[in-house]
């Protein structure tokens, strides 16, 4: 195999700019036109609401169940596991899913256990279901 030699320096070697220049304008102007597409802030100022009062039913009525703050599941008031209280809640939907239920959280109980409580209310589609807040006269 031969290798050619060349006549050329390399003094002699350019480069082309214009395609350089198309490029940087192409940028420039895809820039431009996205910073123009744009859309403003949507955010509205507004008041949220504040509750200033619950619904007041009778402590006594309907089915009980608890979450204490380490995570342990009460059925009226007898502890229960996770899947004793999702079969409980899976007779009173065959029963009467119009039953009401007072959910019974502790205050640092974690947020996901009453979350759990509440979908499974929401699987089994019991929609009479109550959360139990602080009250003065009851809590005595």
């Amino acid at each position: 195999m031969r290798i050619r030699k060349h006549n050329q320096s390399d003094d002699d070697v350019e480069v082309s700019m214009s395609p350089l220049i198309d490029c940087v304008f192409l940028l420039l102007i895809f820039f431009l036109v996205t910073a123009m597409l744009k859309k403003p802030n949507k955010d509205i100022n507004v008041s949220l609401p504040v509750s200033n009062a619950a619904i007041e039913i009778d402590p006594t009525d309907g089915t009980v169940i608890g979450v204490d703050a380490k995570g342990r599941f009460y059925f009226d008031g007898v502890e229960v596991t996770r899947m004793e209280m999702r079969s409980q809640l899976h007779q009173i939907s065959q029963i009467d899913p119009s039953q009401s239920i007072r959910l019974d959280g502790d205050e640092k109980a974690k947020f996901i256990d009453i979350a759990e409580v509440l979908d499974l209310c929401n699987f089994y589609q019991i929609n009479n279901v109550g959360v139990r807040t602080y009250d003065e006269s009851y809590n005595r």
